[in-house]
């Protein structure tokens, strides 16, 4: 099988995820979660906005003072509401009701809700098609349909 961990060289991914989105893909998609990754925990060669390890400690620290005010959060807020309310990064099938209650969760939702879990993907257990290369920063890539098995939780 030709799997990313071949193409990319590199045993494992790491993603930064927010406790809301997992929970929301827990209750709406069956487990099954759309993330963003890099090869290494701390790519030197990406933006902030694009190293795991940095995403964590901000998303920890936001949390940790309760800084309802951070524009992460708001940045957090927007983006969920465009993957639930239809836009290209949405998945289908909910009903209006359900993207109305989730819509309106994400907009109340304490800031405790995006407390960063960080996850090690196992490259070698996912095909290449699944890949999707964002080509911003060197080390960063997506899949859209990871599912349990494929990661773990190594900090919360």
């Amino acid at each position: 099988m030709s799997t990313l961990a071949l193409h990319l060289n590199k045993p494992y991914g790491y993603s930064c995820q927010a406790w809301l989105a997992v929970d929301i893909a827990d209750r709406y998609f069956s487990s099954m979660y759309r993330v963003w990754f890099a090869t290494t925990l701390n790519p030197r060669n990406n933006g902030y906005s694009s190293n795991p390890l940095v995403l964590y400690q901000e998303l920890d620290q936001i949390v940790h003072s309760n800084d309802l005010n951070h524009s992460r959060i708001d940045q957090l807020r927007f983006r969920l509401t465009n993957w639930i309310t239809g836009t290209p990064l949405s998945p289908s099938g909910l009903a209006p009701s359900d993207v109305a209650d989730l819509t309106a969760e994400i907009a109340s939702a304490p800031v405790a809700a995006f407390r960063p879990q960080l996850w090690r993907i196992e490259l070698a257990n996912i095909h290449i098609t699944r890949l999707i290369n964002l080509g911003q920063f060197p080390d960063e890539y997506q899949i859209r349909d990871l599912i349990a098995p494929e990661f773990e939780v190594i900090a919360e």
